[in-house]
């Protein structure tokens, strides 16, 4: 079996020979293939692909859909991994258990990991992860709306894996769209009567501590891709488990005594509602 791991990258020198390595170094029998699909860069993300890399090549105008979708045409193997520069395996066993689930005889096509915020971000960013990842597993599929709720579609191409024959079936990536694109597959997928595996054995570090330019932009995306797809999410409201993470972040925050970051939150929180509020209203 052959395993293609799928790479976006940009600006990625100082994050693509650690990665790549632990990559490298996974147990596993399967043999893997690297692609690496770099957009324009200021530094030396392009050569450093090439030379560590299995396939890389020069993306002209990034795509957080298609250009997933154009590496995956590329890819020889049975199944996809979908990566993000900015991820480390947490363990030798990663890629092994995230595949695993795919390849035994049951209705799963697609699975991602656990996500663990790295040990330097800050007790906010550690309790969002926490929340959104937690250390059991979810089977998601169409008759499990009413268990899981917004996270029946909840799904992260940070560190994912599907199967290519339904990947491709299924339309894949093949579409243009500025953020989200893991969900629009899910909605794929759930709708075709499949199943979506959170696999919280196979974990890797990944977490971000926006700026507040940028969570603003980020916020701003995903309110223009909410309604874009009003209707495709109408059953799948973000509303409820927003508020869920509110709670649960305030209790945390105040047990901790991490005053400092609970007033941060508001004013952060603040930020991405403003942003998410004008991309959704925008003509």
């Amino acid at each position: 079996m052959i395993i293609s791991i799928i790479l976006p990258v940009y600006n990625g020198e100082y994050y693509i020979k650690p990665l790549i390595k632990k990559i490298r170094e996974q147990e596993i029998s399967a043999e893997i293939e690297i692609i690496a699909a770099v957009s324009k860069s200021t530094d030396n993300s392009l050569n450093v692909c090439r030379d560590i890399c299995d396939i890389s090549y020069l993306v002209e105008n990034f795509n957080h859909a298609k250009t997933r979708h154009e590496a995956a045409i590329k890819a020889s193997g049975e199944v996809l991994v979908f990566i993000t520069q900015d991820i480390t395996p947490y363990d030798k066993y990663w890629l092994k258990n995230l595949v695993e689930p795919l390849i035994q005889d049951n209705d799963i096509v697609a699975t991602y990991s656990r996500q663990i915020a790295y040990p330097d971000s800050t007790e906010t960013e550690k309790l969002i992860r926490e929340f959104n990842y937690p250390d059991y597993d979810r089977i998601c599929n169409i008759n499990s709306k009413s268990k899981w709720g917004r996270k029946n579609i909840y799904y992260s191409d940070a560190a994912s894996a599907t199967l290519k024959e339904e990947f491709l079936k299924l339309g894949g990536y093949d579409f243009n769209i500025g953020t989200n694109e893991d969900v629009i597959y899910a909605l794929k997928v759930i709708g075709n009567g499949k199943s979506i595996l959170y696999n919280s054995q196979s974990k890797v570090y990944h977490s971000h501590d926006f700026e507040m330019k940028s969570a603003y932009k980020r916020y701003k995306l995903i309110g223009s891709f909410e309604k874009k797809y009003e209707k495709e999410l109408k059953e799948y409201s973000s509303l409820g488990e927003g508020k869920k993470l509110l709670i649960y972040l305030i209790i945390s925050l105040s047990k901790k005594f991490k005053f400092k970051e609970l007033i941060f939150l508001f004013l952060d929180l603040s930020i991405r509602y403003f942003g998410y509020r004008k991309g959704y209203t925008a003509e």
